[in-house]
């Protein structure tokens, strides 16, 4: 399956979420449209595995069965039989997903079209049918939090009704390919929705998702040399996605859970038997894991986690902690306020001897004195576990903004074994909400854990000794110092800048002096720059309101100021979408909403190394959609002489057939224009312009001479303001 297939898929899923998305918070609609689209999978799984695996018949179908037959009940029978032990549910076949809209759409005979009550029997049926079976443990209460009854779905029941039809319809539309065996479409699908969820939700997103990006390095360090992996554990595991990433590079036999949050327990349930993992081969559980381990007899090979950062727990308020032997051998107690080591000596009691661990910590893990420091201590200097210590960017976790850290565990290190530190800090490519890791961030710091490999300034070995001079304090910059060297100064070379700027900022002031004297107005004087910028906002207003006029060489008046339309004056275009093509160290720029100032000028932000749709000084950029209040409405900016800026989408781009680019750059950012712009805007959340609406725009178009004449003047305005700077 093509990456465009994937995002197609991705965007009709997102879509269907519209449906709800006004209803209520991200954190509540979520649980409706990932349980509608698991039901639909279900259905869809069991009609394909029945009609390709049992009955076999091209011309006798699952959906044909009658089931109030006696030869239906008979066939009826037998499929259920064999699709427990498969499968682990059962649906008749007049509750598959598919029949379900049929009747929503008025489409079976003799029958209306309320599918609330037929909604809540099916999703119960599916839970029942694996009762006391292999399977029940997996499926109880999976649907528990789609709660139907909700008046958040509307306030009379055919209201319900209708918004239920309208979001199973769409998506009845999607075609999630099952028929490909090969492909896990659909639980990349899932974990991207999962993933937008969790962006939407804020800080209790945090609660259920570890970004993608840091799931891929976690999974690349805990199977380094792993082909096969008999068990992976999650004490903390959320939606299940940081154990199924470890699947994409090892091969995983069975996966263990435990998650505090019954919403978030379910939806990891969910989430495994979407990726195709079978019921015997995953066993997550519901519970607090502190306080009650429900995988005591556990040796997992692999562990991963990211706990709740900044979580409480019992601690020496619970006299029984003391004793358990998860915690019993440390001799102190994780404090109450900070359960961060009671975690990770959690999962180093259940670490087999041949096993790897990692866990996401905030920074403050690493040197926080008291009882997290004598864990600490014991855990290097007694157990020698501590393999590595990696240093993430700030900001990249859903709800929280401080510093993470990474550390990974190994039980079966050299005795004289170092610790690694890697500072990856500052890699990171910054985001609208959040920071991201690249790809080549996330294989940077992998491939420096992987070799073991100390690069100044980014990774250092270090051993017990050093460990110990730095009381087992962790703090990263103790052993990687980032301080740049201080920069010899070479002050002949500054003298001659400092004067080729002054004799520069002379020549802009005496031709500055020059159109001034020509307009009749005063002059600018002095270095404050927001007077200088509230003198060229004057000078702006009076040109644009031709209270002050230019001559020509002969002394007289130019023509009149004629009216013209945007499209009379450029070729505009709509700029296609560019994101797949995005890196973080591409030598072109791509210009899109994000990618212009309120003030008209580029923001270099996205980069690529895509060379097509190239900008040129002929053209100026418009966004065609502002989510920050419009201030960016109406607003176009210049392209720099460098042929590395690229369009974008969301952006306009005005290509030159008439008149000035320069001028048309400061008349179509003046006050009256822009705000015309903003008027014509459509929207609430997010304003945006039609394509028709700026065509028709109309703009004052001087003579060609007269507007060189206001784009020279404006220009040295600006350029002496940028040189004051």
């Amino acid at each position: 399956m093509t990456d465009e297939q994937k995002k197609i898929l991705e965007r009709q899923l997102w879509s269907v979420a519209n449906v709800l998305r006004g209803k209520m918070h991200a954190d509540e609609y979520k649980n409706y449209i990932l349980g509608f689209i698991f039901y639909k999978y279900l259905s869809e799984k069991l009609e394909l595995y029945v009609n390709e695996k049992l009955l076999v018949s091209e011309d006798f179908t699952f959906d044909k069965i009658k089931e109030n037959t006696k030869e239906g009940k008979i066939i009826l029978s037998e499929l259920k039989k064999a699709c427990v032990g498969h499968l682990g549910f059962f649906l008749q076949p007049k509750e598959l997903f598919s029949y379900l809209v049929k009747k929503g759409k008025g489409e079976i005979k003799n029958q209306n079209n309320f599918i609330l009550e037929d909604l809540k029997m099916v999703l119960n049926n599916i839970e029942s049918t694996s009762a006391g079976t292999a399977s029940e443990d997996d499926f109880k209460g999976l649907f528990d939090d789609m709660d139907l009854a909700s008046t958040k779905l509307g306030a009379r029941e055919n209201q319900k009704n209708e918004v239920v039809i309208e979001v199973i319809t769409l998506l009845n539309g999607i075609d999630f390919k099952l028929e490909d065996t090969k492909s896990d479409l659909l639980g990349d699908a899932y974990e991207y929705l999962i993933g937008e969820f969790a962006a939407g939700a804020g800080k209790k997103g945090g609660e259920f998702y570890t970004p993608a990006q840091v799931s891929r390095l976690l999974a690349q360090i805990v199977s380094e040399n792993k082909k096969r992996i008999k068990s992976v554990y999650d004490p903390t595991c959320g939606s299940g996605s940081l154990l199924l990433r470890i699947k994409d590079y090892s091969d995983v036999v069975d996966y263990y859970g435990q998650e505090l949050n019954p919403t978030t327990y379910n939806l990891g349930r969910m989430n495994m038997i979407l990726h195709g993992v079978h019921f015997d081969h995953f066993k997550i559980l519901q519970g607090d894991t502190l306080r009650e381990d429900m995988h005591p007899d556990l040796k997992a090979e692999v562990i991963v986690a990211n706990p709740p950062f900044g979580s409480q727990w019992k601690g020496d308020t619970d006299p029984q902690l003391a004793h358990d032997d998860r915690f019993s051998q440390y001799g102190r107690l994780a404090p109450k306020s900070a359960a961060d080591y009671a975690f990770v000596t959690h999962m180093l009691h259940h670490l087999a001897d041949n096993g790897t661990m990692a866990v996401v910590l905030p920074h403050g893990a690493l040197f926080r004195s008291g009882a997290e420091g004598h864990i600490r201590k014991y855990i290097i200097e007694k157990q020698n576990f501590l393999d590595a210590v990696i240093g993430l960017p700030s900001n990249l976790f859903y709800g929280t903004s401080i510093s993470a850290t990474i550390l990974v565990f190994k039980k079966c290190r050299r005795a004289d074994e170092e610790i690694l530190f890697i500072d990856a800090s500052k890699e990171f490519e910054k985001g609208k909400n959040q920071n991201h890791l690249t790809e080549e961030n996330i294989q940077k710091i992998f491939e420096t854990y992987k070799d073991r490999k100390e690069i100044k300034k980014y990774s250092h070995r270090a051993n017990l000794d050093e460990i110990k001079e730095n009381e087992f304090n962790l703090n990263i910059p103790r052993y990687i110092s980032t301080f740049e060297e201080e920069v010899i100064v070479n002050i002949d070379l500054i003298s001659r800048k400092l004067s080729e700027l002054k004799s520069l900022e002379e020549k802009i002031n005496l031709k500055i002096i020059n159109f001034c004297d020509k307009l009749h107005i005063s002059k600018p004087a002095g270095n404050n720059i927001f007077l200088l910028k509230e003198y060229r906002k004057g000078i702006i207003q009076k040109i644009f309101a031709q209270e002050i006029r230019f001559l020509d060489n002969d002394g007289n008046n130019f023509p009149d100021w004629e009216e013209r339309k945007l499209e009379e004056i450029f070729d505009i275009y709509a700029g296609k979408t560019k994101s797949i093509h995005i890196n973080g160290k591409g030598n072109n720029i791509i210009v899109d909403m994000g990618g212009i100032s309120s003030e008209g000028k580029l923001i270099a932000n996205k980069y690529t190394d895509y060379a097509d749709d190239f900008l040129t000084t002929n053209d100026l950029v418009m966004p065609k959609d502002d989510i920050g209040g419009g201030m960016i409405i109406g607003k176009v900016a210049r392209i720099p002489e460098n042929n590395k800026f690229i369009c974008g989408d969301h952006i306009f781009k005005l290509t030159i057939k008439k008149g000035s680019v320069v001028f048309l750059f400061y008349a179509i950012n003046s006050f009256k224009i822009s705000r015309s712009f903003r008027k014509k805007a459509n929207g609430t959340a997010q304003l945006g312009l039609s394509k028709g609406s700026v065509e028709n725009q109309k703009i004052p178009f001087p003579s060609i001479l007269e507007q060189q004449e206001i784009a020279e003047f404006l220009t040295l305005i600006d350029n002496l303001i940028e040189l004051k700077q």
